[in-house]
């Protein structure tokens, strides 16, 4: 139960600083909110975790989901062909969501088996 009102509160912070910032650094504030919810996407459903490790997955998919939004929004635009309004939101969701299943997926993997593989080892037997 603490772990998760945590969790709410730190997002809460995390939210009225960028209400509060957003202004002064010209910031947009769909990037900020897409990136915040991507990078909850995972964080919030994943109990098995450390909270500590919880928080290092949001802050680095949170990161990835700001500052690879513009690219992300620039190439949705020319995928789907919308030209309305910028992308760059989206991008930010879909950006922090792949974020955090990239981290997830290499901290499940075992080093020893990829470097076995590397020098040729193993091939399907164990």
């Amino acid at each position: 139960m603490f772990e998760h009102l945590l969790a709410v509160s730190a997002g809460a912070a995390s939210s009225a600083e960028a209400v509060m910032a957003g202004p002064m650094a010209g910031i947009n504030y769909s990037v900020l909110f897409g990136a915040f919810a991507g990078a909850v996407y995972y964080v919030a459903s994943a109990a098995d975790l450390r909270l500590i490790v919880r928080a290092a997955y949001f802050l680095v998919s949170w990161i990835v989901g700001v500052f690879g939004s513009g690219l992300a929004g620039s190439k949705l635009e020319q995928l789907l062909g919308y030209t309305d309004r910028p992308l760059d939101g989206l991008g930010a969701v879909l950006l922090s969501a792949l974020a955090i299943k990239t981290l997830t997926f290499f901290t499940e993997q075992d080093p020893g088996a990829w470097l076995a593989r590397l020098k040729g080892g193993f091939h399907g037997h164990k």
